[in-house]
């Protein structure tokens, strides 16, 4: 799909490039992606719990979204990259390891939630911080989402948070006003009006998400066809990333959409059995994170080109274009997969175990 839906963009590119430029350069990512994802699932999931692997995926990911910001490049309205890579992609990981590490330590501790609550706070929210300055507001929403879920999945006193949340709505409620009218760009903005009414702009700031609707609704049951689209040319500004759904849809129909979302949701199922098996919290609690990223991701895009929440930019897992959006899913599929093995391997030797006690049978026991 990278392919049909970017070749138009590439030939009709300044630079000229070949249909299969964008093609080419995903298929590059995918290489190194399979490679990195075959070495981290060799690597015990809980090494990345070590102090000194904590400590520099932390500043790593703080140190990369500074210098991303400071002399990154612009795209598409966020400045979000530097040399060819999105930061940010990555962060997302670093995020889930590190609050797995915070929530499992205080699961088997029994400490109170404060303590030591420093350094994953200043990777969550130094993060989010300096994503947020970089005009991605999409990437704070996953990452926002994902946290959330992981907290209330970590064994904390649900009802007491939730009003603690509510006391503090005095503190968050004018924040989240001030980001909004202040800290969001115009570009951003654009985005929440089109989503209420995307036809009282139809030339500019609608243009997007009615040619979206448009793509939807004309590719039918079965779609115009693979490489049929026609909202490709030029109707959908880079149709290979964020509304790649779009043109799935035009040229396979429902059937195409439903095939890609079933095989995420069998992905997302298959993440949190893990997360159910797995008697070790952080390792519980990495399957979680992952699922939940993927997820959050798959209805934030599917939602933003559908008309069914406001755009964010937000790429389709494993689908669309971008390098480092691949990567990163790669590597937390490669973290999900080792995890799996340990599963296995502790249901193998339980059943082992189980019978060996079988066949030893009950011991007589005899008294004199």
């Amino acid at each position: 799909m990278v392919y049909s839906s970017s070749s138009i963009v590439a030939i009709s590119s300044k630079n000229n490039w070949p249909a299969d430029h964008f093609f080419k350069k995903q298929l590059v990512a995918l290489a190194i992606g399979t490679v990195i994802l075959v070495i981290v699932v060799i690597i015990p999931y809980k090494l990345w719990r070590k102090k000194i692997v904590l400590a520099a995926m932390g500043l790593g990911s703080i140190g990369l979204l500074t210098a991303a910001f400071l002399f990154g490049k612009v795209i598409n309205g966020a400045k979000g990259w530097i040399l060819g890579i999105q930061p940010a992609e990555f962060v997302k990981i670093a995020v889930i390891i590190t609050l797995a590490s915070f929530f499992a330590k205080k699961q088997e501790r029994q400490t109170p939630f404060f303590q030591g609550i420093i350094p994953p706070l200043f990777v969550v929210g130094g993060s989010m911080v300096l994503i947020l300055l970089q005009n991605d507001l999409g990437t704070d929403i996953l990452i926002g989402g994902t946290v959330l879920i992981m907290f209330f999945c970590s064994g904390v006193n649900v009802n007491l948070w939730i009003k603690r949340f509510l006391l503090t709505s005095v503190v968050w409620i004018p924040a989240l006003y001030f980001i909004g009218n202040y800290k969001l760009s115009q570009y951003q903005k654009a985005r929440f009006s089109v989503f209420l009414d995307p036809f009282s702009d139809p030339q500019k700031d609608g243009f997007q998400l009615i040619n979206s609707f448009v793509g939807i609704a004309s590719g039918g049951l079965n779609g115009r066809g693979l490489g049929n689209s026609i909202q490709k040319y030029g109707y959908l500004p880079e149709p290979q990333t964020d509304f790649i759904m779009a043109i799935i849809s035009e040229e396979l129909g429902f059937i195409g959409v439903a095939i890609i979302l079933i095989c995420l949701l069998l992905i997302i199922i298959r993440s949190f059995r893990v997360a159910q098996k797995c008697k070790d919290p952080f390792g519980s609690l990495i399957a979680i994170g992952i699922a939940s990223l993927i997820g959050i991701q798959t209805f934030v895009n599917v939602g933003g080109m559908s008309g069914l929440i406001p755009l964010t930019g937000v790429p389709l897992p494993f689908i669309s274009y971008g390098g480092s959006s691949l990567l990163a899913n790669l590597i937390a599929m490669g973290i999900l997969l080792n995890i799996a093995s340990h599963v296995k391997r502790q249901e193998k030797q339980q059943n082992e175990e189980m019978k060996e006690r079988e066949q030893d049978g009950p011991r007589l026991v005899v008294v004199k």
